[in-house]
C-alpha cells in the first residue's frame, strides 16, 4: 500500500472512522505489551494525548512493531495512516469513542513541540462513591493512602496471588476501599515499609479499574 502523507493535523476529538489517512501530533504518556495467545501474538498498546489533553487508546499488532519504535513515553511524536474504529469492551484506558490502530503504512515521525504536562484526568472521590462512572473505563486517582493493611495471599483460579487492602482519602475527608492485586501490591508495600515514608503517603493511580475502589 502507498504511503500517503497529510500536511493536516487532527485533534483527536475528530478522527473518525471513514477513512485512515489521519495526521494526529499526540504526546505518549503510556505504553505497555499485551500478552496473548490467540493469533497475532503479543501487542503493543499506547495512551496517546494531544495538545488539548484529549486522550486515545493506541494499539500495534506485533506485525507492525517497527512502525512504532518513535513511539516512546513523554514524547511528542506525528502519527500517520491509522486505522479508527469503536472503542468496545471493558477495561477502556480512555473514555474516547474510537481507538487508534497501527497499520502497514502508518508513519510515526519527529515532532518539535514541547509540553510537560501529563494530562491527568483525575476522578472525584464522590464520582466513584455514588456510583455515576462507567465501569468499562478505566480511571485515574489520587488520595492519601491510610490504614494500609497486610499482605495477604489468595488463591484467584487455581493460582496464589497477592492482595493488599488499604484506604484512600482526599483533602474533603472522603474516603474508600482500595485493593491492589499481585506486583502492584508489592510495590505499594515495598515502597510503604522499606521506603520507610512517613504518614503523608499520596498514591496516584493511573488507568486503575473502577471495581478496585469502593466508597
Amino acid at each position: 500500500m502507498a504511503m500517503v502523507t497529510s500536511d493536516r493535523i487532527t485533534l483527536l476529538n475528530d478522527v473518525k472512522p471513514f477513512k485512515s489517512t489521519w495526521k494526529v501530533e499526540v504526546k505518549v504518556l503510556h505504553s505497555w505489551t499485551q500478552r496473548s495467545n490467540y493469533p497475532g501474538g503479543d501487542s503493543l498498546q499506547f495512551i496517546l494525548a494531544d495538545k488539548t489533553g484529549v486522550k486515545i487508546h493506541c494499539t500495534c499488532k506485533r506485525l507492525f512493531l517497527a512502525r512504532v519504535k518513535k513511539l516512546q513515553v513523554g514524547q511528542w511524536r506525528f502519527i500517520e495512516n491509522v486505522s479508527v474504529t469503536p472503542a468496545a469492551g471493558k477495561y477502556r484506558p480512555t473514555s474516547h469513542a474510537y481507538k487508534l490502530t497501527i497499520i502497514s503504512n502508518s508513519n510515526v515521525t519527529n515532532s518539535s513541540l514541547k509540553n510537560d504536562d501529563e494530562f491527568l484526568s483525575l476522578t472525584t472521590f464522590p464520582e466513584i462513591m455514588n456510583g455515576s462512572l462507567d465501569s468499562n473505563i478505566l480511571i485515574d486517582v489520587t488520595g492519601q493512602a491510610i490504614d494500609i493493611g497486610d499482605m495477604q495471599v489468595v488463591p484467584v483460579q487455581g493460582k496464589e496471588t497477592k492482595k493488599l487492602e488499604l484506604t484512600l482519602t482526599d483533602k474533603e475527608d472522603h474516603q474508600i476501599a482500595c485493593c491492589l492485586w499481585g506486583r502492584y501490591a508489592e510495590q505499594l508495600l515495598y515502597t510503604y515499609k522499606v521506603g520507610q515514608v512517613n504518614k503523608n503517603f499520596f498514591i496516584l493511580f493511573e488507568i486503575c479499574q473502577n471495581q478496585c475502589l469502593q466508597g
